[in-house]
């Protein structure tokens, strides 16, 4: 195997679309195989296109976790607990990844004890190598994770296992919303007479383009605006009706409601670990 391989087993236990992301980011990165990869799922039928990778399929959580080295754990923050319970007994030398928002380390082990916890926010652009990927770790083998994580995209190690909830918003959140701004521009240009074919391409290609003028040459997101916006111009007219009308303060109260999920769904946790102990 290459030297830049990575040659551990992996497993990922949970085929939503981010465990399903999980492998083909893997598969694509080109440095870990199918034959290294085993995905569990209570349904294998929405997996079943992850064969062609030579990925293994199993609905047996205990299988999964048993073959690996690195654990992933790809589930709602309500029910992770219950899968670590499951599979504790077997995680002994194994690294488990956590994937689960709002659920600390702390509040894991309560369920896996003697287990290398780690916890990680991807975002879905993972399944094709460019996503970012915040992690949170406590002295394990942190060159080693960092190294897998990497094949996805972007690592960047989190100070303070909170920021890992705040990360969610940008990160986790950020495809959703950045479609959906891809989406009205698309809209608009259907509305004002293009065809559906020109305002989707431009409409896409348009962000693509901006992240590469903003990444390749370092640019602050504030400079490139001021270098379309010209005085009196139509870039300035349209950000200065997006100013009048309230465009900031929508969106940060749209942001807002999300970081108020973040805080439900830990009550709601925490809730339940009060009713049942930790179970």
């Amino acid at each position: 195997m290459a030297m830049d391989t990575f040659d551990k087993k992996i497993a990922v236990i949970g085929g939503g679309h981010i465990g399903q992301a999980l492998v083909e980011g893997f598969i694509n990165s080109g440095k870990i195989y199918g034959n290294q990869i085993i995905i569990s799922n209570p349904s294998l039928s929405k997996l079943t296109h992850l064969e062609k990778y030579g990925v293994e399929l199993t609905s047996d959580n205990k299988t999964a976790a048993e073959k690996a080295d690195y654990v992933f754990l790809s589930v709602k923050p309500l029910i992770v607990g219950v899968v670590l319970r499951e599979i504790s007994s077997l995680l002994e030398e194994k690294i488990v990844i956590s994937l689960a928002a709002v659920v600390s380390i702390y509040n894991l082990k309560k369920y896996a004890k003697r287990t290398n916890i780690i916890r990680v926010m991807p975002n879905m652009a993972i399944s094709c190598n460019q996503g970012v990927i915040g992690y949170y770790a406590r002295g394990h083998d942190k060159f080693q994770v960092k190294k897998l994580l990497s094949t996805l995209g972007t690592v960047i190690k989190m100070k303070k296992e909170v920021d890992l909830d705040l990360l969610t918003l940008l990160s986790g959140c950020g495809p959703a919303i950045v479609s959906q701004f891809i989406e009205l521009l698309e809209n608009y240009g259907i509305k004002i007479g293009l065809s559906a074919d020109v305002s989707q391409t431009t409409a896409t290609l348009t962000f693509k383009g901006t992240t590469a003028i903003l990444e390749q040459k370092k640019q602050l997101p504030s400079q490139l605006i001021q270098s379309v916006c010209t005085k009196g111009g139509i870039s300035e007219a349209i950000l200065d009706s997006l100013k009048m009308n309230g465009f900031q303060s929508t969106f940060d109260y749209s942001m807002d409601s999300g970081l108020s999920k973040i805080r439900a769904l830990k009550d709601m946790y925490n809730k339940k670990q009060e009713e049942y102990g930790s179970d």
